[in-house]
């Protein structure tokens, strides 16, 4: 199939460029720039990329401004490759076609995949925290359809912008970010090769200042060849080995930064502070929705801590800690190995996983735990003091999408070529089960406590385990 389009648009530049760490100078042109200066945007310069990172890697507070700016960026460089190389025109079809509406919905969907996010909007997620039933805290790709059209005096709404100056229309871009509606390009949003991957772990090596995040980006978009059966990218050979060191990076970074035991540790202390506020309604589940979806990182805690500073809840304890920086310790760390091969436990690697996806069962081990520890040792711990940090069962380097992934092969002329499993082109040691190992590695339970606890409990790993699997 020919090139489709004249994408003129995907080069063109209406003058100056916003300078930015990791890519650079990228050029700015006025739909973009439409975008990026509205107030529903620019909210996200107040909401970090990494959290509570930035407690254990003081460069980390990077926002999720500029890494949708980088989302972008990179994904306006997948498509010129897409529109303008013989081979990957060659192989898109009437059903994984990239015209001019394609490019321009992927180019708005990537630039507002994180319209939606929230502070710590991660750790509260996936705490899964619920009320009566229901979910407190929406996943952040649902609240796409609010930001997109919430009006601002003067600027209108993202959603205007879109239809305006985009021509795209702004019920798309929602479905394609909140997978509403199954697309044909939903994994170039949301997939192994999705350019919000590379732009994240470039970008938070970058700001933590550590060497695991270093990828040949420009070589791995150069081997991009639609893959219309699949409708995903396949890459040819020269892609391989920059895949190699993108795969190896997130196994890195998560080992490193994002599940660091203290960036893990407070978080689970926010998740339980937040929830015996609501537990005890000390906040309505709306008041506590309002501190979170409107407000950048820095107020939130002095906003939930002001609001509760009256009412008489124990672990509000939690937020003077958090503000303060003044973290639990680990107690114990078990590993998934571990926890599977345990005498006469033979679920409770499931039993973990269930804690982890069950805010109130969480809670109530962690109270069963300082229950024993007062029993013990005539400590009078109110059952906040001991918190569980269990690892989610839900894979985190994109295994079943990985599993789908092909090498093209052509010939000496590049035009023509055969579709080649990944995991059985014996090309590289990453494959699918290699993935599985990495999970392995990276996910622990750990259980933390107040410092004072943390010695106490080290030496009573069989009793704790014993209430996580009971």
């Amino acid at each position: 199939m020919q090139n489709p389009i004249d994408a003129h648009f995907l080069f063109r530049s209406d003058g100056g460029f916003i300078r930015m760490p990791v890519w650079g100078h990228i050029p700015l042109i006025q739909p973009l720039k439409k975008i990026i200066s509205h107030p529903a945007f620019l909210r996200l310069k107040g909401i970090r990329q990494l959290s509570f990172a930035h407690h254990v890697f003081p460069g980390a507070t990077h926002t999720r401004f500029e890494h949708s700016i980088g989302v972008y960026h990179l994904m306006k460089l997948i498509l010129q490759r897409v529109v303008t190389n013989p081979l990957t025109a060659s192989h898109q079809t009437e059903t994984f076609c990239f015209d001019e509406n394609t490019c321009r919905l992927l180019l708005a969907a990537s630039l507002l995949h994180d319209i939606g996010h929230y502070p710590h909007a991660h750790a509260l997620e996936s705490a899964a925290l619920k009320l009566n039933g229901a979910l407190v805290f929406e996943h952040h790709e649902k609240l796409t359809e609010a930001r997109l059209y919430e009006s601002h005096q003067g600027f209108g709404s993202l959603a205007g912008i879109l239809k305006e100056e985009w021509k795209v229309e702004p019920e798309q871009v929602i479905a394609l970010i909140s997978g509403k509606t199954a697309s044909p390009f939903s994994k170039l949003i949301s997939g192994t090769l999705d350019p919000d991957k590379m732009d994240y772990l470039m970008r938070d090596a970058h700001h933590c200042n550590i060497p695991y995040g270093n990828i040949d980006i420009e070589r791995l978009i150069e081997s991009f060849v639609p893959d219309a059966e699949r409708r995903r990218f396949a890459i040819t050979e020269k892609g391989i080995a920059p895949l190699e060191s993108l795969m190896f990076a997130k196994y890195m970074m998560m080992r490193n930064v994002y599940w660091h035991h203290t960036v893990r540790t407070l978080s689970a202390m926010l998740r339980r502070a937040v929830q015996d506020i609501l537990g005890g309604k000390h906040l309505s589940v709306q008041e506590c929705q309002h501190i979170f979806y409107h407000n950048a990182d820095e107020r939130v805690l002095y906003d939930l801590r002001e609001r509760v500073a009256i009412a008489k809840c124990k672990s509000a304890e939690l937020l003077d800690r958090l503000v303060e920086r003044q973290s639990y310790k680990r107690a114990m760390t078990i590993g998934l190995q571990e926890a599977g091969a345990i005498a006469n436990m033979p679920n409770l690697l499931s039993r973990i996983y269930a804690i982890s996806e069950d805010a109130e069962l969480c809670k109530q081990k962690e109270i069963e735990i300082c229950e024993m520890m007062n029993h013990k040792f005539q400590l009078k711990l109110h059952g906040h003091e001991i918190l569980i940090d269990a690892p989610s069962n839900k894979h985190i380097f994109d295994y079943q999408d990985f599993r789908e992934l092909h090498i093209f092969r052509g010939d000496t002329s590049g035009n023509k070529g055969v579709f080649l499993p990944f995991d059985k082109s014996g090309e590289s040691v990453f494959e699918s089960r290699f993935i599985l190992e990495f999970e392995k590695y990276t996910k622990k339970l750990r259980i933390v406590s107040r410092p004072e606890i943390a010695t106490h409990l080290r030496n009573l790993k069989r009793e704790v385990l014993e209430i996580l699997y009971s």
